[in-house]
């Protein structure tokens, strides 16, 4: 099975990292499940560094111009 976790985020600089560190440690405690995974930050046009702090975290980043929610959610099931 392969898990993909889509993160909307409009200037999160300040949670973006936090949120992030939850994720993995929800994975690391569920591994034995031995399921695949993909971590996708959706970057909805973030005038922060919400992308570049996402990426240094380990995940893959997806830019949406367009501020809205449900087309920040589209691109990151598109790009899953």
């Amino acid at each position: 099975m392969h898990i993909s976790f889509i993160i909307p985020a409009f200037n999160e600089a300040q949670l973006i990292e936090r949120c992030l560190h939850s994720v993995a440690d929800a994975l690391a405690a569920n591994s034995s499940y031995g399921f695949a995974h993909e971590v996708i930050v959706v970057d909805n046009n973030s005038t922060d560094t919400t992308a570049q702090l996402a990426k240094q975290a380990g995940a893959r980043v997806v830019f949406e111009p367009v501020n809205h929610i449900a087309r920040a959610r589209t691109a990151g099931a598109n790009a899953a």
